[in-house]
């Protein structure tokens, strides 16, 4: 049944005539009319009688009057639902985010209340792991975005590049080195080394580095994430080279930080399955995100670079 009879049943019941109607739907008087009697003929039930200008309700008519309220107020309640969506911002919407848990001590906390300032009835689900595992979440559909490292090693993923960041040493905050605004790699040379797990990509970047000037480094510790990196090193048991980002996160902890004079770049990006398009809510947490990072590193005086990937464009 078409909404609009039900608009102008709805608008007669309220004013008592045609005329009456046609003022409060911005109709003219004939188009009233014939909708009611489109009306009366789809139900084949006389709804009004006529007594003189006024239309007054058949019993018929007050029965049905309760279903027809109703089928309106639903249909209010689904052009309101549609505009919150619209807006990104319902409490029907769960928005599933996943991100390394090396970055959920701080930084993502900071990022959800961004978000949740902006869209305060949203639910977020927040799901951490390893990027191989955000990356399975989202080819699964248990996450909506993730947080991962450039380049995305599965296909179905769309990426959308956030920002890079540098290699940083973080030591002890009493450590002698701290004495030095930038690391050279040699001067790391038989200091006790946090190093990442071998099998990760920013270990070869760093056993590389290491190879390139004749260094065999001096390995400690071994660990796999920036956390428990950084953590070991608050502890005193070393240096670790890890990317900015994270380490930043770790700024609390009794450590130093510092640049290491030879670059390292890591690249993160916002990912989500190429065949599940965004939704308002996430596409807001996005730029969140990107807006958090940007501020995020203002604060230490060291801007990061948006990187761009091909047929995708970084936010401004």
């Amino acid at each position: 049944m078409r909404l609009a009879l039900l608009q102008t049943f709805q608008a007669i019941i309220e004013t008592g005539t045609t005329q009456g109607a046609a003022d409060k739907l911005g109709l003219s008087q004939s188009a009233v009319s014939r909708r009611l009697t489109q009306l009366e003929e789809t139900l084949r039930i006389k709804l009004f009688i006529r007594e003189k200008t006024r239309l007054i309700p058949t019993r018929d008519s007050k029965i049905l009057q309760a279903q027809m309220q109703l089928l309106l107020q639903r249909n209010e309640k689904l052009l309101a639902l549609a505009e919150e969506l619209r807006q990104g911002n319902s409490p029907a919407i769960r928005l599933r985010v996943a991100f390394p848990a090396s970055l959920t001590l701080s930084i993502v906390p900071a990022i959800i209340k961004q978000f949740l300032k902006r869209s305060p009835t949203v639910q977020v689900e927040l799901h951490s792991g390893s990027y191989d595992t955000i990356e399975r979440m989202l080819l699964d559909e248990r996450a909506e975005l993730g947080f991962l490292r450039m380049p995305v090693e599965r296909a179905g993923l769309l990426e959308t590049p956030l920002v890079s960041v540098n290699t940083v040493c973080v030591m002890p905050q009493d450590h002698p080195l701290t004495q030095r605004d930038v690391i050279d790699i040699r001067d790391l040379v038989d200091e006790p080394m946090i190093l990442l797990g071998r099998m990760r990509a920013p270990r070869h970047e760093i056993d590389a580095l290491f190879s390139q000037f004749r260094i065999r480094p001096k390995v400690r510790l071994e660990t796999h994430s920036v956390l428990s990196a950084c953590g070991m090193a608050a502890s005193g048991l070393g240096i670790t080279l890890v990317n900015e980002l994270m380490a930043r996160d770790y700024a609390h902890m009794p450590v130093a930080v510092r640049p290491l004079s030879q670059k390292i770049t890591h690249s993160f990006a916002m990912a989500h399955p190429t065949d599940l398009p965004l939704g308002e809510a996430a596409s807001i947490f996005m730029e969140t995100t990107a807006e958090f990072l940007r501020t995020h590193f203002r604060q230490f005086g060291s801007p990061p670079a948006i990187p761009v990937s091909d047929g995708e464009a970084a936010f401004p």
